[in-house]
C-alpha cells in the first residue's frame, strides 16, 4: 500500500462528538475529506444538524445526531442510530468537551467542577465503551480521545483550567488504560492534546472579544512559542493520522499539538 493510500477513509464511518463547533466541527469535516461518512453528535440539535448538512453540501454522507455524552442511554443510541444508517462503525472521536470560568478555589462551586468531569472525564469513557462494544466482535477500530495540553501541566493562569486540566489529565490516564485493553482486539487507542485554540469554550474567552479576553489571548500568544492561539483547523492532519491505518502501530498515546507550549 501506498503511504498516500494508508491515510485515506473511504467509506469507513465515523462518530465525533461535538462536532457541532470548534475543533469537532474541523475534525468532521476532515474525516469526510479523507473518504469516511461521519456522524456528526452534538448536545444541540441545531449545531449537529448544521454541521450534518455542511458536509453534505459538499457532498460527503452525514448524520446529524443530538446526545448528551453524560447518558449511558444517549451513548447507546448514537452508536445503534450510526449503524443503523450508515454501517459498521470503524472510528470514532470523543471530542465534545466543556471548561470552567475563572474563579478562586474557595469560590469555585462544586456543581461546576462535577459537571466539568462529567463532561470531559464520563463522558470519553461512555463514548469510548459504547464505541468498544461493537468494534471488538470485528476485531478492528480506532478511538480517539481530545486531551489537552493542560492536561500535563496547570494553566498558567490562577483559578483557570482547574477543573478542565483534571478532567483532561484523567483523559489521558483513560486513554493509555483503554489502549492496552483494547490493543489485542486490534482496536488503537489514542489522544491528542490540543493547546490554546480559538473555540468558544470556557464562554469564548480564547476569541478576544472583550479587553479582559484580548488580555489573556495576549498573555498566551506571548508566552507560546509559534506566537499564536492555534485554529481548530490546525488538529485536522493528526486528527485524520490517527483516525488512519497510518498509525496501525501506534497504541495508547497522546499526541501534543500545542504550539511548543510545553517546552518551555
Amino acid at each position: 500500500m501506498g503511504i498516500l493510500a494508508q491515510f485515506q477513509l473511504d467509506d469507513q464511518v465515523a462518530i465525533v462528538t461535538g462536532a457541532g463547533s470548534g475543533i469537532g466541527r474541523a475534525i468532521a469535516g476532515a474525516l469526510a475529506e479523507a473518504g469516511a461518512k461521519v456522524a456528526c453528535v452534538d448536545n444541540q440539535a441545531a449545531r449537529a444538524d448544521e454541521a450534518a448538512h455542511a458536509l453534505a453540501a459538499a457532498g460527503h454522507t452525514s448524520l446529524a445526531i443530538q446526545a448528551d455524552i453524560t447518558s449511558e442511554h444517549d451513548m447507546r443510541q448514537m452508536v445503534a442510530i450510526t449503524e443503523s444508517q450508515l454501517g459498521p462503525l470503524a472510528v470514532c472521536f470523543a471530542n465534545a468537551g466543556v471548561a470552567e470560568r475563572r474563579s478562586n478555589l474557595v469560590d469555585a462551586p462544586l456543581e461546576e467542577w462535577q459537571h466539568v468531569l462529567d463532561v470531559d472525564l464520563t463522558g470519553p469513557f461512555l463514548t469510548v465503551r459504547e464505541a468498544a462494544r461493537v468494534m471488538i466482535p470485528r476485531q478492528r477500530g480506532k478511538i480517539v480521545v481530545t486531551a489537552s495540553a493542560v492536561g500535563f501541566v496547570a494553566s498558567f493562569h490562577h483559578g483557570l483550567s482547574r477543573a478542565y486540566g483534571s478532567a483532561k489529565g484523567g483523559v489521558i490516564n483513560l486513554i493509555r488504560s483503554v489502549a492496552v485493553e483494547l490493543a489485542p482486539h486490534n482496536i488503537q487507542v489514542n489522544g491528542f492534546a490540543p493547546g490554546y485554540t480559538r473555540t468558544q469554550i470556557g464562554g469564548g474567552r480564547y476569541l478576544a472579544e472583550t479587553p479582559e479576553t484580548a488580555a489573556f489571548v495576549e498573555a498566551v500568544q506571548e508566552r507560546c512559542p509559534a506566537g499564536r492561539l492555534a485554529e481548530p483547523e490546525d488538529y485536522t492532519g493528526v486528527a485524520v493520522f490517527l483516525a488512519s491505518q497510518a498509525s496501525n502501530f501506534m497504541v495508547g498515546h497522546t499526541v501534543v499539538v500545542d504550539g511548543g507550549w510545553l517546552i518551555v
